[in-house]
């Protein structure tokens, strides 16, 4: 199983829960989460991994910034992990 499976099952499960799920691209700044997942009023921002991966120190520097800020920021390198960022997000 490869990131872009993951990713696909993620935006498959965020939007049949009612939410959005969309691909994160900020020109001129590395390392921001590949998606961003809305429902409900609530934002969770998600690096999406292959299995066993770990994200790049500019990555975990971005996701410290979010957090830093109180947004949720997660990242997931497995199907099972999906669960995690629906639980952080109110039900639609």
């Amino acid at each position: 199983m490869n990131e872009h499976h993951i990713e696909a099952q993620l935006k498959k499960a965020i939007e049949a829960s009612g939410g959005l799920c969309w691909k994160l691209v900020c020109p001129g700044t590395t390392g921001v989460p590949d998606r961003l997942c809305l429902m409900g009023g609530q934002v969770v921002f998600v690096e999406v991994k292959a299995p066993g991966k770990k994200p790049r120190p500019i990555q975990r520097r971005r996701m410290n910034q979010l957090q830093a800020q109180g947004f949720t920021a997660l990242v997931v390198d497995s199907i099972d992990g999906i669960q995690e960022v629906l639980d952080a997000l109110p039900a639609a």
